[in-house]
Parts: C-alpha cells; sequence; structure tokens
C-alpha cells in the first residue's frame, strides 16, 4: 500500500514538473517574440498603407468612426483600425502606437502555433511555437500598422476552434467570432464558409444555428467579395487565369522563397506525417490554406502581403515534423533538438545578415518587399519639416506627408494600381474633387499655387504618373530647389 502511494505520488510530481517545465519554455519563447517584435518597432518609415490605417484610426480618435475628411468612410479591418485606436490612447499617435496592435496579435499567433502543434505532441507544440516567434516573415508582419498579421490570426483561430468544437461544443463561439474578425479583417476569409457549414452539418448539427452566421457573411459581404482587391483593379477569371499568368504570378512569389527553402522542404513531410498523425486536424487547417493560395494567384495583383497567412502553416507543420520525430525516437530525441536549433541559428539574420530565414535580434528595417514599397517622409531633417509646416505643402500621396508633417495643400492625381489616371480622388459634398485620404483639393492648374510652396515628390507615386501628369509635376517643380532627398523621395522648395 505505502509502495503504490509512494509511486502514486511519484507519479504527480513528475506530470506537475513536467507541466511546468513545458509551461516554462512557452513563456521564454513567447518573452523572445516579444523582444524581437517590440526591438527598433517605432524605427523604420511607414510603407504606404501604414499610412492610410494610422490615419484611419486618428479619426476613430477624433470622429468615432474611420471617415477621411474627404468624407470617405474606410470600412476595412474594424477590429483592426478600432485596436490601433485603442493603442493611441495607451502609447500616443506615434508609429508605436500604430503598430504595437500587430506586435498582440503576433504573440497571440505564436500561442496559436503551440496549441495546434500540441494536439499532436507537446514537442511540436513547442518547436511550432519557437520558429513561429523567429521567422523572419512572421517578426516582420508582427510589426506593421496594418492588418495581415491580424488576418493570419483569426483565419487559423476559426480552423482549430471549429476543430476543437467537434468533441465540445463550448468551442464554436470563439470559432465563429474568430471567422467575423477574419472576414471583417479581408473578404478572404469568405473562403472559411464551407468548411463551417460542412462542420456544424457533420459535427455540431445540435448547433445548427451557427451555421446562419457564415452563411449570412456571404450575403453581407457580396458575392463579389472573394476577391482580395477592388474590382476596378480586377478583370474576369476569364482574363486573368491564364497559364501563363499564373505562371508568371508563381514566378513572382517564388523570388521570395529563396532564403526559406530549408523550411519548404520541412513543412511537406510534416503535412503527410501530421495526416496520418490527426487526419482531421491536419485536413481542417491545410486544405482551406491551400484552396485560398491557389486562388491568390488568379488575381492581376502582385503582393506579398496577400500570401503572408500561409507562413503560418509553414512554421507550424515545420514544428510538427521535428516534434513527431522526437516521439519515434523517444530514447535519442537530443540529436533531433539540437538539429532544430541549428536549423533556427544558422540561417538568422547573426549569420546571415543580408538574406536570412530566421531572426534572433531585432532588426530596425522593414521587410525589403518591393510590393509594400516604403516611403521615407520620417527621415527628413526636423529643420526642414518645421519650415514645411509653416507653409503650403504639394504632394501626391498624401497619408504619408499628413502623418508626419501635416495635411498637403494641394495633391496630384495619380492610380495606386498603375491602371487608369485616377485612384485617390473622390467628389466631397462641395462637388470639388478632393484627395480620398485627406481631402485636400486634386490641383490641375499651377497657377492656383502660392508663391512660396514645397513640392514633395514620391518615387512610388512617380512612377505611376501617366505622360500628362508628369507635365504637371514638371510645371510644379519648374524653378524649383531641391532641399533634400533619400532613396524614396524629394523635397523641392519653390
Amino acid at each position: 500500500m505505502k509502495i503504490n502511494n509512494l509511486l502514486s505520488k511519484e507519479l504527480i510530481f513528475t506530470k506537475y514538473f513536467s507541466f511546468k517545465v513545458k509551461h516554462l519554455f512557452l513563456i521564454i519563447i513567447l518573452l523572445f517574440a516579444l523582444f524581437l517584435r517590440l526591438g527598433f518597432l517605432d524605427v523604420a518609415p511607414f510603407w504606404v498603407d501604414e499610412s492610410i490605417s494610422s490615419l484611419a484610426s486618428v479619426n476613430i480618435l477624433e470622429k468615432g468612426v474611420p471617415i477621411f475628411d474627404s468624407g470617405a468612410y474606410y470600412s476595412r479591418a474594424l477590429v483592426f483600425h478600432y485596436s490601433q485606436a485603442l493603442s493611441m490612447i495607451v502609447f500616443g499617435v506615434t508609429d508605436f502606437g500604430a503598430r504595437f496592435p500587430s506586435v498582440i496579435f503576433g504573440l497571440l499567433t505564436v500561442l496559436l502555433a503551440y496549441l495546434i502543434g500540441r494536439e499532436y505532441n507537446t514537442k511540436a507544440g513547442l518547436f511550432a511555437a519557437l520558429i513561429c516567434a523567429v521567422f523572419f516573415l512572421e517578426v516582420f508582419f508582427s510589426k506593421q500598422a496594418r492588418f495581415y498579421q491580424l488576418f493570419q490570426l483569426a483565419f487559423f483561430a476559426a480552423l482549430f476552434f471549429l476543430y476543437k468544437s467537434r468533441k465540445n461544443n463550448k468551442f464554436l463561439l470563439p470559432a465563429v467570432i474568430s471567422f467575423l474578425i477574419a472576414v471583417d479583417t479581408q473578404p478572404a476569409g469568405l473562403f472559411l464558409v464551407p468548411f463551417f457549414i460542412g462542420h456544424i452539418i457533420l459535427f455540431n448539427m445540435k448547433k445548427w444555428f451557427y451555421a446562419l452566421i457564415p452563411t449570412a457573411s456571404i450575403v453581407f459581404e457580396g458575392l463579389g467579395s472573394l476577391s482580395l482587391v477592388s474590382s476596378s483593379n480586377m478583370t474576369s477569371i476569364a482574363e486573368t487565369s491564364s497559364q501563363k499568368t499564373v505562371w508568371l504570378y508563381l514566378q513572382e512569389y517564388a523570388n521570395y522563397t529563396t532564403n526559406m527553402k530549408i523550411l519548404l522542404i520541412l513543412f511537406i513531410p510534416g503535412i503527410i506525417w501530421g495526416y496520418f498523425k490527426k487526419k482531421d486536424l491536419t485536413f481542417l487547417i491545410v486544405i482551406p490554406a491551400i484552396l485560398l493560395l491557389i486562388s491568390i494567384m488568379f488575381l492581376e495583383l502582385f503582393a506579398l502581403r496577400y500570401v503572408y497567412f500561409f507562413a503560418f502553416i509553414l512554421v507550424v507543420f515545420t514544428g510538427v515534423f521535428f516534434g513527431l520525430l522526437c516521439e519515434k525516437f523517444q530514447g535519442n530525441c537530443a540529436p533531433i533538438v539540437f538539429a532544430f536549433f541549428l536549423l533556427i541559428l544558422i540561417p538568422s539574420n547573426i549569420f546571415s545578415p543580408l538574406s536570412y530565414t530566421t531572426m534572433l535580434v531585432p532588426t530596425s528595417a522593414n521587410l525589403a518587399d518591393a510590393s509594400a514599397p516604403e516611403i521615407d517622409t520620417k527621415n527628413i531633417p526636423i529643420d526642414l519639416v518645421n519650415l514645411m509646416k509653416e507653409s503650403v505643402i504639394v504632394t501626391h500621396y498624401s497619408p504619408s506627408v499628413e502623418w508626419y508633417i501635416k495635411k498637403p495643400a494641394y495633391v496630384l492625381a495619380f492610380s495606386m494600381s498603375g491602371k487608369g489616371d485616377n485612384t485617390i480622388s473622390r467628389t466631397n459634398d462641395l462637388n470639388i474633387l478632393v484627395d480620398v485620404y485627406s481631402g485636400s483639393p486634386i490641383i490641375f492648374d499651377t497657377n492656383l499655387l502660392p508663391k512660396n510652396y514645397f513640392y514633395v515628390e514620391q518615387d512610388f507615386a512617380y512612377s505611376k504618373l501617366k505622360t500628362d501628369q508628369r507635365e504637371l509635376a514638371s510645371k510644379i517643380k519648374n524653378n524649383c530647389v531641391k532641399s533634400f532627398e533619400n532613396k524614396d523621395l524629394r523635397v523641392y522648395s519653390c
């Protein structure tokens, strides 16, 4: 009897100790992930869309809703933008305050990687969490004042909670909430609808009414909302789905995979092995992501941020691969753990600062992503900025100038997509053509300009100008003196 009691106490102690150790490792991973994401968070200038989101959140603080001064209502990613506005209340209307919500969403994504990996075994959860914590794409998108990290989190959280709901209906509510956040963040979340309805029919018929929510979301979003860009930037499927077009996009996206070949190799056996271990979970996590990834290849617009969500599959199933290896070789897991840490260490930015897969030290630069161009208005010298604040400013893309300096007085029309002549203006209540973000008048005649003004010429916008628009830009900077220049823009004193 005493021996049994001793064995029972020893077993309880072993389980308690194991529980403490694995959670201690998880806490360390989360703290390291936080360190990488907070490091130099406010150093890199905003890329184009970050300034749009940040100004939308400033308008939430001022008006309660994301309505730009032009009168345009910014309906995208309301959950993200209200989170961003809350962050600005705490940290101020700064780059740090604008980017901090993505840091939190990034940490939650690391935790989600652990929870999904843990379904295969505990070590798989810890491996997946650590790779998610240091994988360079996960770190970079967790430092953006934009909603792509939230979409990745919500998309896969919805699938994970849906899987858990087959044994416990209480997980249906967080699954549906995650689904609604995913759809609010990106219409691509509607790809989850058939999986939700099918899963509820098969496993949750007692809670059949939950299927009404994803069904209704299609009606609210509209059948055309499955595209990731506006209809004005799209052509018909017949026009964009040619083999040549898809192949070219595949090549463009493949150019971004050169420094993550190891994960691209290891995640495949991880998925296969994971499927035999947990068929339902692997199917439910992987298939919707693959279908969405394929559909993106048929879009007319190339953007790394649209395919970024799939990075989660890479990190989770690479972790699953190592976790199942450890399970298979229980008595000799040390070499596997050692190989895993080499996988983290060797291609890190410590040893490969120009082309790295993992980050072990924070970086102050933005992700080198041509599809997300940076406009470095932030580093215009302060003396020049102060002069510009007291004068009239003319520019192309207004959000960056408004965020770092002040609202421009005039804006030159251009097309954000490069198609057509003008995608940045709307007619206001006074029937005046104004910039959709700042509400400043679109300029067509240089005679409207005062005697003295500053002209900020941005490479991002200038490259998209048509011939007549470039002629207008030349007239605006005629007889001006270049006061400042960096890799993204030039400031002319006129």
